[in-house]
């Protein structure tokens, strides 16, 4: 599915809106696009509603029933029309009903202040504005043959509105505590997310649904079952970051849902009046997203008099004719995963520092791998690895030791694996505490001693852990701490010897280091953190699914197609570039003399979606295969 989310936020003093709208031409155009798909708009962030409606928030200077002949126009040529309607923003609604604002547990009034030009937050735990949003879903089902809808801004606060601080007495929970407020916050989306869905299939069971909150993440999995599908909003420029897709990807594709990626046209952000992304950059994300089993969605937006923007959707369009090509290879496609990343609990970041570093390290490294959580089935991976704070309840703790007894091997650094101050048993490890150095060194034994025979300086603090199994690392100390009392020269203080604490513990079943290497690695770029932990990886797996003398910035990405008996292998190299605030794609850059080896039985056909047969040899279990030159995309088909 080639899909445009089609923004369309206009204030009330906006004049001619749709004034322009041409239906067949509107239509035309997002045909030679080659979309599917177009989400449009019934009300917007301001409240503004986009067609001929009872209801009283119709946008005062509408030209047009927009939405009604932008469903019918679409429909006429095949394009689906799903419906956006702006939920915890309504502008509208909080100017005439002042109590349907979040309120902080500090009396602040949610979103913007009175002199800020900005969105004023709504509280989802509110009957009198859902049931108003039911009306619209109510008249929107009577007017129009509604294809889904796709509801925005659904995320809740820790609210102390009068509504919410009942409500959590009612229901036993302490508004004075921040995690109870958060716990009954995250009921509210629950209680929304159920109420709503309810009501539309209830009117039209095959109506597609879906709530964005601008990211997917565990917590997600309660209310799984009130999305009819999942998007994945994530325009790299728009504060997202090139990191943040392929982190949710791999574990949305864990969730047994339908699935697509959403990026934009915009050089920045949403709202960017002529604003273009290079078309370099629209290649690479729309690509990414095919490989990681989604479908891809464009953010543009509309023009407030109707019009579409010709050179945004031109853009769209040359991307999606190269799209078309690749879906025949993506359709039904499942990944190869070899190694399980548990995510860690949520925090403040949207992105944890050392899922980020895990996520960098393994995809450097061309590893295959998903994100899991918990209730995800664990068996199907050769390494589970534990990054740098996944610490463990009991049920958890007993699922990691039955996935060891089972043959299973883990990879964890610092807090991971701790329950309760303790590992869990069979781990030869005792937790002893915090370091006191900070920073220190790790000096690499023996057997890990290509890669240096110096003590590596480590960013972050470490655990304090004794163990009598074997040290493939071990910890030096600073000759001291440096701090006002006693300092020696710019940074921190030379190493003095070995501490006697293992910086790395080896046993039969993992691999334990005592440095968080993952966050390291995000925040520090330390490139002995990642060779740390590929030499760990290489003791737990010794043969990859996927090897290479490809550069690290290139992605590689193995897929599994079932019913037509092939794996295909997408080779991209388009490499983010700070050339300013941020991180730009200008140019898909080239790959020489490239060979890849697959741990796969000898396919019976090997080709590729540029036409050249690449060459291939079969030896020692792997399908080797050669690439002279590529420049920025390649896929390699494999038929068994």
């Amino acid at each position: 599915m080639r899909t445009v989310h089609l923004d369309f936020h206009n204030s009330s003093l906006l004049e001619n809106i749709g004034a322009q709208f041409d239906p067949e031409s509107f239509a035309q155009r997002l045909l030679e696009a080659r979309v599917e798909s177009v989400t449009c708009f019934a009300k917007c962030h301001h409240g503004m509603i986009y067609y001929y409606t009872r209801l009283p928030a119709r946008h005062p200077h509408l030209e047009c029933d927009l939405l009604r002949e932008q469903i019918a126009a679409c429909h006429k040529v095949g394009i689906k029309v799903p419906i956006y309607i702006s939920l915890g923003f309504d502008e509208e609604m909080a100017k005439l009903h002042l109590d349907w604002r979040e309120v902080s547990a500090e009396g602040k009034l949610g979103g913007s202040t009175p002199l800020e030009a900005g969105w004023k937050k709504l509280c989802l735990n509110n009957d009198a504005y859902l049931s108003y949003v039911e009306e619209q879903i109510a008249e929107l089902l009577s007017l129009f043959d509604v294809d889904g809808f796709f509801f925005d801004i659904v995320h809740q606060e820790e609210c102390c509105c009068a509504n919410c601080l009942a409500s959590m007495e009612e229901e036993g929970y302490d508004p004075e505590i921040s995690q109870e407020r958060k716990a009954f916050a995250e009921k509210v989306l629950l209680r929304v997310k159920k109420r709503l869905s309810s009501f539309i299939w209830e009117r039209k069971a095959a109506s597609s649904v879906f709530y964005n909150a601008g990211h997917i993440a565990p917590g997600i999995r309660s209310s799984l079952k009130f999305y009819s599908h999942l998007e994945i909003e994530s325009l790299p420029t728009g504060g997202w970051g090139y990191d943040h897709f392929p982190i949710v990807a791999r574990y949305a594709r864990t969730l047994d849902l339908p699935y697509l990626g959403m990026t934009g046209r915009f050089h920045k952000s949403w709202a960017e009046y002529g604003g273009y992304k290079d078309p370099s950059a629209l290649e690479y994300e729309c690509l990414r997203t095919i490989a990681f089993g989604a479908s891809c969605s464009v953010g543009d937006q509309l023009l407030p008099d109707g019009r579409l923007d010709p050179i945004a959707i031109k853009l769209i369009g040359d991307t999606y004719e190269t799209v078309a090509k690749y879906e025949p290879y993506f359709q039904g496609a499942k990944p190869t995963s070899e190694i399980g990343v548990v995510m860690p609990k949520p925090t403040e970041k949207i992105i944890d520092d050392a899922l980020a570093g895990a996520n960098r390290i393994l995809g450097q490294a061309q590893y295959q791998f998903d994100l899991v959580d918990s209730r995800c089935d664990w068996s199907k991976y050769s390494v589970l690895l534990l990054p740098d704070r996944i610490e463990l309840s009991r049920e958890p703790a007993a699922k990691v030791a039955e996935y060891q007894q089972k043959g299973g091997k883990v990879l964890a650094s610092y807090h991971s694996g701790l329950c309760q101050g303790e590992f869990p048993p069979g781990w030869p490890l005792e937790y002893l505490g915090e370091s006191e150095f900070h920073p220190d060194y790790l000096m690499p034994g023996k057997e890990w001693q290509s890669l240096g025979q110096m003590p590596f300086v480590m960013h972050e603090p470490a655990a304090e852990i004794a163990s009598e199994s074997r040290w493939p690392a071990e910890r030096w100390q600073p000759l001291f701490q440096r701090s006002r009392r006693h300092f020696s020269n710019h940074f921190h203080t030379p190493p003095q010897g070995p501490m006697g604490r293992p910086g790395a513990v080896c046993w039969g079943a993992g691999i334990y280091f005592a440095h968080p290497l993952f966050t390291i690695y995000r925040k520090h770029g330390s490139p002995i953190a990642r060779k740390l932990v590929l030499a760990a990886l290489k003791e737990l797996l010794p043969e990859p699914l996927v090897v290479s003398n490809a550069p690290s910035t290139a992605q590689l990405l193995l897929n599994y197609q079932e019913r037509e008996k092939r794996y295909c292998l997408h080779i991209l190299h388009y490499v983010p570039e700070r050339r300013s605030q941020l991180d730009l794609i200008e140019d898909p850059l080239p790959l020489v003399d490239l060979e890849i080896g697959l741990r796969i039985s000898k396919p019976k056909r090997v080709y590729s979606l540029s036409g050249k047969v690449p060459a291939m040899e079969y030896k020692a279990g792997r399908a080797w295969i050669k690439i002279d030159k590529m420049v920025g995309r390649q896929l390699i088909v494999l038929e068994q």
